[in-house]
């Protein structure tokens, strides 16, 4: 049977995603890698002035408690094949020697560092990323976080895409957007669209080694010309009390009252085996 190894982050939302792709019984994961690192939260608690920024994200925290601990119970049986990594080992000589060795039929990315290296180039067509945004419109960090502190959901999604050399430029799989309630708080909104993205990766693992994918486009292809890249220094505290505004002033509801206008302005790549 053909092997899938992931490769992810070490936080609740991170195993949460390790779960929900272990329990696909098409799928043969062999290894689950998690990276060390400091959230954002431990950056944020560097800074002075942020009682702001650290209630907004303790109630991440507690909301992603609410969404994800009733899939780590399937951590335990994947405990065996998961391992806990220093920060950047993905990008080392040892992680490539490991690799080689395993050769897996394919290498699930989320939420790691940047991966550079041989490793790359060695499982080119390979490696698909799960990118929380939509490229080629938002990258870097908080991409799903920015569109809504600027008012635009519409830009708000997911993107799977094959892993290249550069940040979130590799050719584009799939696209997918939330399913907005109007009545949704950002975390609530946030988090149920983690589940969504996870089981989505999931399937496109299975679709991908059971009868393949279309091509993918490159990250050029899109109409729209939006092109906005943030880095975590820029999560401050104007942009948390402008993202809370928004919800209070009733942005979900203008969004979806001209939705399909607004989407149809921000165009999406996707597999049509795998449209709502």
């Amino acid at each position: 049977m053909m092997s899938t190894v992931i490769f992810t982050s070490s936080s609740l939302r991170h195993k949460a995603l390790a779960s929900i792709i272990f329990n696909n019984k098409n799928l043969n994961i062999i290894n689950v890698f998690h990276e060390e690192g400091a959230p954002l939260y431990d950056l944020v608690k560097k800074k002075k002035n942020n009682n702001l920024e650290i209630a907004h994200l303790e109630a991440r925290m507690l909301t992603e408690k609410d969404f994800f601990e009733l899939y780590i119970d399937t951590q335990k049986k994947i405990k065996k094949i998961s391992k806990v990594v220093p920060k950047l080992w993905f990008s080392t000589e040892d992680c490539f020697e490991i690799l080689k060795k395993i050769n897996p039929s394919q290498i699930l990315v989320y939420g790691t560092s940047i991966i550079k290296g041989k490793i790359v180039d060695y499982f080119e067509g390979k490696i698909l990323n799960l990118h929380l945004g939509l490229s080629p419109y938002y990258r870097g960090s908080g991409t799903n976080y920015f569109p809504f502190v600027n008012g635009e959901p519409e830009y708000a999604g997911s993107t799977f895409m094959y892993l290249d050399a550069g940040i979130d430029t590799g050719k584009i799989i799939h696209q997918i957007r939330p399913n907005i309630i109007s009545t949704d708080s950002f975390h609530q909104l946030s988090n149920r669209f983690l589940v969504h993205s996870f089981k989505t990766f999931s399937s496109i693992a299975e679709l991908n080694l059971r009868n393949g994918l279309c091509e993918p486009i490159s990250t050029n292809n899109n109409r729209n010309e939006k092109r906005l890249v943030y880095k975590k220094s820029d999560f401050s505290e104007e942009n948390i009390i402008k993202l809370y505004e928004n919800f209070r002033n009733g942005m979900l509801e203008k969004y979806l009252i001209s939705r399909e206008e607004k989407c149809n302005r921000v165009p999406i790549f996707e597999q049509e085996t795998l449209k709502n």
